[in-house]
């Protein structure tokens, strides 16, 4: 009942009233309540867009494409279709949706909209899914739809069909009183019976004189064409296009192009004849050259589109003024153009094309008439031909620089854009330079323009053959020229940005710091030269990468990096980086914004400051060492002689005295005395310059007198020494010094093992460390497996004076750093708690091979 109700209601609306937004938004609300629904919308196809035309219950109804949503799914598939919560997710809808049915609107089989209602409601459960009966009332409501936007597009239709009928009539009074063609009506028996101003203008009668009279523009020798004419019109036919003769008032003969036609009553009945008459007397004239011309204008054109397919400019600037002076192209003798230089504010000639000579110019023109080459040809050699030599005019040309302040035609040409057609010897006073150099007194200038901007000019004449430079000339010259000229603006910006982008490249990479370019999510964009050498790497092989992965050799960014601060604050940042490739480095990270103020990325500057960081630490030794060795004087000046004395006088106790616990006293004091004279000794070795002898030796002797000497030692912690060497390395050094090494590693890592193994393990390295070891060196480790060094004291152990040991004077690795740098070397440790240390030492070759008599422990 409601259902009929419904469809009454819409019906009445349609009897009543045109307004189809309203039937239609009726037509929504009553399928959306029908459907126990929560809201309802309409929408129709225009241009592949699905335009809203009636809602119900929906507050920002969104336009959308034909092939989108659930829209374009029924559009596509033709039929209704219900959707549950499951296949609302991840749609666009009108508005929030557990359930929805759309249906198509249809016209003759065609689908013109869709109409889709939402959430159907159950007075029970709260919603409910659509059934087969909304189906059924959907496509009995989405019928009555069709029908109302099929009556909206019929009355659309016929409101345009009158709107442009009248248009059309207005058009037309418009068109017959104002047209410049004559347009005359007749009778069947040709009486004039309209004549506009057209006719009056061709003919030379006014309305007054011919209406009402004998039609008198057809010349007697066509009269009998004129009485085959109008029997044909007579017949119904139409007479189209046909270029005839008439004549004047004045009895001259004009050439036209006729139509004739019948003009019919009401009834449809012939009742007089139309005529509409073109004058064709001047484009009769024309229309030979005008053929001739346009077919040299689309060789032209054809010309130009090669021309453009070069970037590179000189060879473009020599193919467009070939086009110029070719005998098949534009036929001018000389051609020379001109380029602004903005900063020196000059025009400059950069390419010039034409013989030096009258006899350089009939060598050139002979040639060609036997080479026979036609001017396409002549420009694809030119485009495969790379230009070394210049021709004497060519030279001439580029000498020709003239200031944008002069007051000459060609200098005007450019800032004017205009067109110059210098003609005759009474110029010359005009353009001096042109005289000068070129010794021409008739000349062209026609201006290149570019986006409304003058970027050169082309200047042309004919010195050998004197013949005159016409408009037509200059026209088609004209034409040329602003087919090129983006071309020519196009190739000269790439070269520019050509030699820019290599002068740039070539300052990239002769920076020696490390520059490297990164996008927002670390992958590395740019690196130098100076990047790729520093890590070993190829170009392939860091493009894209995460930069933490080359750099830092972990999975994410470290915290301390100065580029993650950079990318987090969106600030520059600068922080000193450690064990990149074992090199210490300044890094400078800034921020790079996009034109709306995003972060894209960085750009990352890496100084090398090892060998700064080193002085500065040697310094700070040295300062240390200085205030060291003035300590150390006064406790040698104040202590050794008490301490000789203590020694001397626990020694005599220790003879006179009877009572064991007396001896055993004086013992201790003696012992504690020589255990102070030891440090003091340390102190004052450590702190004294000392000449080191250096003299060759073999390595493999030195470990074999080391391990018989830390051998018994090593067992007493049940540990394996392990000895590998890689071959027999010589060395020039001093014996005991890097014996005291050796010797000072081997107990450190003896005392911090237990039950694990001990490795000395001597090796050839090739790669680059630093600027100290560029070429071949070997590396000496000594490993164990001990308890390692917490990584806040690896910093300070070679510092003097610290120590973690109960009885340790923190003197033997400060001791052993020293020796390693007095024989050219560097010493490195890694180390890990509970895994063991690794001491690295780099030692250069001794390139003369091991002295024989100096082969042996010493």
């Amino acid at each position: 009942m409601r259902e009929t109700q419904a469809i009454f209601e819409i019906i009445r609306l349609l009897e009543i009233s045109e307004d189809i937004d309203l039937i239609l938004s009726k037509l929504v609300k009553n399928i959306t309540e029908l459907m126990n629904s929560q809201a309802g919308i309409i929408r129709v196809i225009k241009n592949d867009i699905l335009h809203v035309v009636a809602t119900h219950n929906i507050d920002s109804p969104r336009t959308t494409k034909a092939d989108e949503g659930i829209c374009g799914e029924v559009i596509k598939e033709g039929r209704v279709k219900v959707y549950n919560k499951q296949d609302l997710e991840g749609k666009s809808l009108d508005i929030p949706a557990y359930s929805a049915i759309c249906i198509p609107l249809k016209i003759k089989e065609n689908i013109v909209g869709t109409i889709v209602v939402y959430n159907k409601s159950d007075s029970e459960e709260g919603f409910s899914e659509y059934t087969e009966e909304d189906i059924r009332i959907g496509e009995i409501f989405s019928s009555l739809a069709s029908l109302i936007l099929f009556k909206s597009f019929q009355i659309k239709e016929m409101q345009e069909a009158i709107r442009e009928t009248q248009t059309l009539k207005s058009y037309l009074e418009s068109l017959i009183e104002n047209s410049a063609d004559a347009i005359i009506a007749t009778d069947l028996n040709n009486i004039v019976t309209a004549w506009n101003k057209g006719a009056e203008n061709i003919f030379g009668y006014k309305n007054e004189e011919i209406l009402g009279k004998p039609l008198p523009i057809v010349p007697e020798f066509l009269s009998e064409v004129e009485k085959f004419y109008v029997e044909k019109i007579k017949e119904g036919e139409v007479i189209k296009n046909i270029e005839t003769v008439l004549i004047n008032k004045n009895f001259n003969l004009i050439e036209v192009s006729l139509t004739i036609s019948p003009i019919k009553d009401a009834k449809g009945e012939i009742i007089g004849i139309s005529r509409v008459i073109k004058d064709i007397t001047e484009r009769k004239k024309l229309e030979r050259e005008l053929i001739r011309r346009n077919e040299e204008l689309t060789k032209i054109l054809f010309i130009s589109s090669t021309v453009r397919s070069t970037l590179k400019l000189e060879k473009l600037l020599r193919m467009i003024l070939t086009v110029i002076t070719m005998g098949e192209g534009l036929g001018f003798n000389r051609a020379i153009l001109f380029l602004v230089d903005e900063e020196s504010n000059t025009l400059r000639g950069v390419v010039g094309i034409g013989p030096a000579s009258y006899e350089e110019a009939w060598s050139i023109w002979s040639s060609m008439a036997k080479e026979k080459k036609t001017l396409i040809e002549v420009l694809d050699e030119l485009g495969k031909k790379e230009f070394s030599e210049e021709t004497a005019f060519d030279r001439l040309a580029k000498n020709i620089v003239i200031c944008l302040d002069e007051d000459i035609p060609l200098v005007k040409a450019v800032k004017e854009k205009r067109v110059f057609n210098i003609k005759g010897i009474k110029y010359k006073s005009v353009d001096p330079i042109i005289f000068e150099k070129l010794h021409s007194d008739s000349y062209a200038v026609v201006p290149l323009v570019s986006k409304d901007k003058a970027i050169g000019a082309v200047w042309v004449d004919n010195f050998y053959t004197k013949k005159p430079i016409s408009e037509q000339d200059i026209t088609f010259l004209k034409g040329f020229a602003d087919q090129i000229a983006g071309a020519v603006e196009n190739a000269w910006i790439f070269e520019k940005i050509e030699k820019a982008e290599k002068e740039f490249e070539m300052l990239f990479n002769s920076i020696t710091d490390l520059i490297y370019y990164t996008d927002q999510d670390y992958s590395i964009k740019k690196v130098n030269k100076s990047f790729l050498i520093n890590f070993g790497l190829d170009e392939k092989d860091v493009i894209d990468k995460k930069c933490f992965q080359i750099m830092h050799k972990t999975d994410t960014p470290p915290v301390e990096c100065p580029h993650r601060k950079a990318l987090q604050t969106a600030k520059a940042t600068i922080g000193e980086i450690e064990n990149w490739n074992r090199k210490t480095f300044l890094l400078s990270s800034s921020p790079i914004f996009d034109d709306e103020g995003k972060l894209i990325g960085t750009i990352n500057v890496a100084k090398d400051v090892t060998e700064i960081k080193e002085l500065r630490e040697k310094i700070i030794s040295m300062e240390k060492m200085a205030a060291l060795g003035e300590v150390a004087a006064k406790v040698a000046h104040e202590i050794r002689n008490p301490l000789l004395a203590i020694g001397g006088f626990a020694k005599r106790l220790n003879k006179e005295v009877e009572e064991e616990n007396l001896k055993e006293y004086t013992k201790i004091i003696s012992d504690e005395v020589r255990r102070l004279e030891r440090i003091l000794n340390d102190i004052l070795s450590f702190v004294k310059p000392i000449y080191v002898k250096k003299e060759p030796f073999s390595l493999s002797n030195l470990i074999a007198e080391i391990k018989k000497f830390i051998e018994n030692s090593i067992k007493e912690t049940n540990n394996e020494l392990i000895i590998q060497v890689e071959k027999d390395f010589s060395m020039i050094g001093n014996y005991d010094k890097i014996k005291e090494v050796f010797l000072n590693l081997l107990t450190n890592a003896n005392e911090a093992t237990q039950n694990g193994k001990i490795i000395i393990r001597i090796k050839e390295v090739e790669e680059t460390l630093n600027e100290k070891f560029r070429d071949k060196y070997f590396l000496v480790e000594v490993e164990d497996t001990g308890c390692g060094i917490p990584k806040e004291n690896l910093k300070r152990i070679f510092d003097p004076f610290y120590t973690t040991k109960i009885n340790g004077t923190g003197l033997g690795l400060s001791i052993v750093r020293r020796i390693v740098n007095e024989h050219n070397g560097i010493i490195n440790v890694e180390s890990e708690v509970g895994k063991g240390t690794i001491f690295k030492i780099y030692l250069p070759f001794y390139k003369g091979g091991t002295n024989n008599e100096n082969n042996g422990s010493r």
